[in-house]
C-alpha cells in the first residue's frame, strides 16, 4: 500500500514539474519579445551588439607582429624538443634520398622466380608440421576387443495393433 502512495506521488511530482516547465518557457518568450520591443524603441529596430546566438564567429584577425611573435615561440618550444629528444640517443643518420623516377616492374621470369621460391617455402612449412605431428601422438597399441552383438531392441509400436485373441497368463497382467 504504501509503494502505491510514493508510486502515485512521484507520478504527480513528474507532472508537476512539466507543468512548471512549460508555463516558464511561456514567460520566458513572453520576456524575450519584450525585450525585442524595448530594444527597438532604442535602438531605432536594430539589434543590439549582445550575442543572441552561439553561431560561428567570424575570423580572428591577429597582426603580423602577433604572427611573427606565435612563429618564433613555436619555433623555440620545437628546438627544445628536439633537443631533449635527441640528447640520450646517438645522431641518427638519414637515409640517402632516392631520385624521383621511373617505377620499376618486376620481369615475368622475377616472378616466377619469386613463386617457385614460396612454393618452396611452403612445401618445407607443411613438411615441419606433418613431422612434428606424427612424434607428437605416438603410437597406441591396438587392442582387440570381442564385438557385442547387437540384438534388434524390442520397441513399443505407436501403430496400433489388433487385439489379442488369447489372454495372458495370470501372473503377468498389467495394463498398457
Amino acid at each position: 500500500m504504501e509503494y502505491n502512495l510514493l508510486m502515485s506521488s512521484s507520478i504527480n511530482d513528474v507532472e508537476i514539474l512539466q507543468a512548471a516547465l512549460v508555463g516558464l518557457q511561456h514567460q520566458a518568450s513572453e520576456i524575450d519579445t519584450k525585450m525585442a520591443e524595448i530594444r527597438a524603441r532604442i535602438g531605432g529596430g536594430q539589434p543590439s551588439s549582445a550575442p543572441q546566438s552561439s553561431g560561428p564567429a567570424g575570423k580572428r584577425v591577429l597582426s603580423a607582429a602577433a604572427r611573427r611573435r606565435m612563429a618564433a615561440a613555436q619555433r623555440k618550444r620545437w628546438a627544445a624538443y628536439r633537443k631533449h629528444d635527441e640528447a640520450p640517443a646517438p645522431a641518427r643518420k638519414a637515409a640517402p634520398a632516392k631520385p624521383a623516377g621511373k617505377k620499376r616492374k618486376l620481369s615475368a621470369a622475377g616472378k616466377k622466380r619469386i613463386a617457385e621460391a614460396n612454393q618452396k617455402r611452403w612445401a618445407a612449412f607443411r613438411a615441419a608440421q606433418a613431422a612434428s605431428a606424427k612424434k607428437a601422438a605416438p603410437a597406441k597399441k591396438t587392442v582387440r576387443t570381442k564385438k557385442k552383438s547387437r540384438k534388434p531392441i524390442a520397441r513399443k509400436s505407436t501403430v496400433p495393433q489388433a487385439p489379442r485373441t488369447a489372454a495372458p497368463p495370470a501372473e503377468q497382467t498389467t495394463t498398457a
